[in-house]
């Protein structure tokens, strides 16, 4: 886990290494140097005050469109919906408008990529299943620059803009566990279907408001799960707050089965070892327009529902 903390972006990196070289050699005096880090602090404060969010950048081509969603009643056109196409590591982008029906909106999925050498950190998505029409994944990401590469730090320096993504579940799938070899968990939700719509609904209305108002991805109260919770938290009367397994995302699961919400009569050990896809993705690379529903399949039986 501490390479992601530790992984500065190039510029920064460099401007606070030759910073701190500087009042390092100008000043030797013990009792100036103890005043220093105070300082420099203040000073981080208010440079990181003067930063502003925008959109636009030189993006990368994964994160260069943000979708535009159009609900009327229960008809939903999602605009720039990605579905990209990998190649070790190089990406095809492709952006669509599809249309969905609220109506058939009938399961909920929580996605958990637990950072590969962390037990604690992790990315996670939801996963809308929408019937005969397939599956969207929401996506809360750093927008990340065409030379810009993810860290923990930079995220809480105001160094990404924050991004919606309504994704193919292939696309958002594959890259991670194809590309980047990482494990994956699916663990089902228990809601009604109101709760599912309006929940679609309101991370739609975000993800539009970014058009007008870009914002700032901060590693801590505004990444991909923390956002996710606030989302829910508007509509679910037992308020999920900032709590450990919030902070830190790779126990989400754990609080899902803890608050009863997951869609099983597991246990959790159990329930866990059943939420393992990243093998399915693999096995179902191939599959074209059958690989959500074979996936989705297999997990249902791993947890026993069929």
């Amino acid at each position: 886990m501490l390479q992601h903390f530790l992984d500065f972006s190039g510029k920064l990196s460099v401007f606070i290494f030759l910073a701190g070289l500087m009042v390092i050699l100008r000043f030797r005096n013990k009792s100036f140097i103890s005043i220093v880090p105070p300082i420099t602090l203040v000073a981080l404060l208010i440079w990181l005050s003067t930063i502003q969010a925008s959109n636009d950048r030189d993006w990368r081509s994964e994160v260069n469109n943000l979708p535009r969603i159009e609900i009327n009643n229960d008809d939903v056109t999602i605009h720039n919906l990605r579905n990209a196409t990998w190649h070790e590591g190089r990406v095809t982008a492709n952006w669509e408008s599809r249309n969905y029906d609220l109506n058939k909106l009938s399961s909920l999925d929580l996605i958990v990529e637990p950072f590969n050498d962390s037990k604690l950190m992790a990315h996670t998505m939801l996963d809308f299943g929408f019937e005969d029409q397939g599956h969207v994944i929401v996506s809360i990401e750093a927008r990340k620059e065409i030379y810009e590469e993810y860290s923990l730090v930079a995220g809480a320096l105001r160094q990404f803009e924050l991004i919606y993504i309504f994704g193919e579940e292939k696309d958002l799938l594959t890259i991670r566990a194809l590309v980047r070899g990482s494990v994956l968990h699916l663990f089902p939700i228990r809601a009604e279907p109101e709760f599912i719509a309006a929940l679609f609904k309101d991370l739609a209305m975000s993800a539009n408001a970014l058009h007008v108002e870009p914002k700032f991805y901060r590693t801590l109260r505004d990444n991909c799960t923390t956002t996710l919770v606030k989302h829910i938290d508007r509509l679910y009367q037992d308020k999920i707050g900032i709590r450990m397994e919030t902070i830190f995302p790779a126990k989400a699961g754990e609080l899902l089965h803890e608050l009863g919400r997951m869609d099983t009569n597991l246990s959790y050990q159990q329930a866990y070892e059943a939420s393992r896809i990243d093998h399915l993705i693999v096995k179902y690379r191939d599959e074209g327009k059958n690989f959500s529903s074979l996936i989705h399949a297999d997990s249902e039986l791993a947890y026993g529902k069929q």
